[in-house]
């Protein structure tokens, strides 16, 4: 018997545009994006998993769906498997391949159950909602790649840090740009597949340069108004220059890192009243980036 469990939510944000989250919890943990055009339909991330997003998506819009991810971090691609193939950046491909096989749907299930509102714990179970992290197609996307839905076109720009295969795609019909994780008020450039932040600063400038083509920013767990890709540039400057506040914390792999501006006492916001914040690591900060793919003996040994 089919559950009744609401596992996805709809939000419109613009024409033919949806917002999409987990409706079972208190609040959505992660959120996807779905535009639909006159040949197919784009969905912008498949966030953590819990719930069929392809049976979903199909409510909303009765044109095929094309996935593509803004990058290969669990929470942005958990909701993959239900679908036959994907876009992702070439540089993201290969972190999210040693992840494919590792995950099983009890998993998923699990995690769901921990998550839920009281009402709906007892009713999720590793049923067709949820789905093994199984091997499937990929297929490479490029800084400058476009989207053609039919009567709409959505551009690809590389924004390298948070992953080194972190994407940007804008919509100019609506004017909004789906980030990811690219830029926010935590973005999180700490881990081993993250940029050094010079090349950060790199990746910001080469979004800037598009910033005339879109209004608001509709991240992987946050919305915000474009300004915030200043306030980034600026924060990210003073990385590099060494006059941060540099304040030491612990990063959610449990390793020391710094954030670069300080934050209000028991809270996330910043204390200066701005919205960008970073993490990174303090000698990963004027790191040279490698223009080529350098290939270890312990890398290949660890590819699935």
């Amino acid at each position: 018997m089919k559950s009744n469990v609401p596992y996805y939510k709809a939000e419109t944000i613009a024409e033919k545009s949806w917002m999409i989250g987990n409706a079972f919890v208190d609040h959505s943990y992660a959120l996807c994006y779905l535009v639909e055009g006159r040949d197919y339909a784009l969905l912008i991330d498949s966030i953590l998993g819990m719930g069929n997003l392809k049976e979903f998506c199909e409510t909303l819009t009765e044109k095929p769906v094309v996935l593509v991810n803004t990058h290969a971090h669990s929470d942005h691609c958990g909701g993959n498997f239900f679908f036959d193939a994907c876009y992702m950046h070439h540089r993201d491909i290969g972190f999210f391949q040693s992840s494919v096989g590792q995950v099983r749907k009890q998993q998923i299930a699990d995690m769901a159950k921990g998550m839920a509102l009281e009402e709906y714990r007892d009713q999720i179970e590793p049923d067709d909602q949820f789905a093994d992290w199984n091997p499937m197609k990929v297929l490479p996307l490029y800084d400058g790649d476009v989207f053609d839905l039919g009567d709409r076109r959505i551009t690809v720009v590389e924004v390298g840090g948070h992953t080194a295969g972190s994407v940007v795609l804008i919509d100019p019909l609506t004017r909004i740009a789906y980030s990811g994780d690219a830029c926010n008020g935590n973005t999180l450039l700490e881990f081993e597949n993250s940029l050094p932040i010079v090349s950060y600063m790199k990746a910001l400038l080469r979004l800037k340069a598009h910033q005339g083509g879109f209004d608001r920013m509709y991240g992987g767990h946050e919305i915000f108004d474009s300004s915030i890709m200043d306030e980034a540039i600026e924060t990210v400057g003073r990385v590099i220059a060494g006059t941060d506040d540099h304040v030491e914390s612990t990063g959610i792999l449990g390793y020391p890192i710094c954030y670069a501006a300080a934050k209000v006492k028991d809270g996330y916001e910043r204390a200066d009243g701005k919205h960008f914040n970073m993490s990174y690591l303090p000698e990963k900060i004027l790191e040279p980036e490698n223009d080529i793919q350098v290939i270890t003996y312990q890398q290949e040994k660890s590819e699935p």
